[in-house]
């Protein structure tokens, strides 16, 4: 069923712009540049060969609404986006119906989105009756904030704010002498899973790879989405020892798990990199890079296992 809600849109080859008119009966075309002197709409723009992952960011920077019609080329540079931006994306191949989905995701996180920005202003400016508010409203705002930490797809926290708090245990490590590890975590094949089985049926075991994690850690732990298909959690107050645990009982839970799509089942692993937090460790970035560098060992020597390294193996 066409859509008429009022879209902009980029679409370099011929068809893939017939197949926008046809779904967005309001699209208005316009050139990338000219998007980029645009703010908050909505934009259905197609990438091609020639779309770097430099002039997507650029795009990404203007704040608009982006549903991205991709080829599997670009997925690896979308996935990467993933981490700083948010929007959605779809194959070119994809059906009328997923895309459609994906845009109702969109255009519902626009309408959230400015709306959580109109009621910001309106706080702003109320700020002394606001002193007065009822217990619901204060309550409404605490959600509003909660929200803006979490991953709007897992509700797990969001790379920024997991940043911001692995900056806080790291500092708190350093002033009293605590102990807590790292943990990096990445679906093996994902990309896979969405070529075999759609782009929703991704959604979905990202989802309940999630829970999985959840289910898993304790309370005080802080598990996040840390982009496309990587996950971290910071396992506070925790020994080397007891992370392994914690993270094999991840691996357990999601060996149990099975996936259906159109009648084939299928299961999933995941590759890890762990690190103990170590004094020589200056700062987030070096941290993160740690535990990245010990996925990457787990990813190239069989994947479906976790790796450790210590700050004695990097620091010297």
């Amino acid at each position: 069923m066409p859509n008429n809600t009022k879209v902009t849109a980029r679409a370099k080859t011929e068809n893939i712009r017939q197949h926008i008119a046809q779904i967005f009966t309001q699209a208005q075309f316009m050139s990338a540049d000219e998007i980029e002197n645009i703010n908050r709409e909505l934009v259905v723009f197609e990438i091609c060969e020639d779309d770097s992952i430099g002039s997507i960011k650029e795009l990404l920077k203007t704040n608009n609404f982006f549903l991205f019609i991709s080829d599997k080329l670009h997925d690896t540079i979308l996935l990467e986006l993933s981490k700083e931006y948010y929007f959605v994306f779809c194959l070119k191949e994809d059906p009328e119906k997923e895309i459609e989905i994906r845009f109702n995701t969109l255009k519902q996180h626009r309408s959230i989105k400015l709306e959580l920005e109109e009621k910001t202003e309106e706080l702003e400016s109320t700020i002394f009756e606001l002193a007065f508010a009822s217990t619901n409203v204060l309550e409404q705002n605490e959600f509003l904030e909660q929200m803006a930490k979490k991953d709007g797809l897992t509700l797990l926290y969001n790379h920024s704010y997991f940043k911001d708090k692995l900056k806080d245990e790291m500092q708190r490590s350093e002033r009293y002498n605590n102990h807590f590890c790292l943990a990096l975590m990445d679906i093996d094949f994902f990309k896979k899973v969405n070529d075999n089985f759609g782009h929703l049926k991704g959604d979905e075991v990202l989802k309940v790879f999630a829970n999985t994690i959840k289910e898993c850690i304790r309370s005080t732990d802080l598990a996040s989405r840390y982009g496309g298909e990587e996950f971290a959690i910071i396992f506070t107050e925790t020994d080397l020892e007891h992370s392994i645990m914690a993270v094999e009982r991840i691996r357990a839970k999601l060996a149990a798990t099975i996936f259906e799509s159109n009648g084939e089942q299928f299961q999933i692993t995941f590759s890890a990199g762990i690190t103990p937090y170590h004094k020589c460790y200056t700062d987030v970035e070096f941290m993160v890079g740690v535990a990245d560098k010990a996925l990457y060992l787990s990813k190239s020597t069989g994947r479906n296992k976790f790796t450790v390294l210590m700050g004695e193996d990097v620091c010297g």
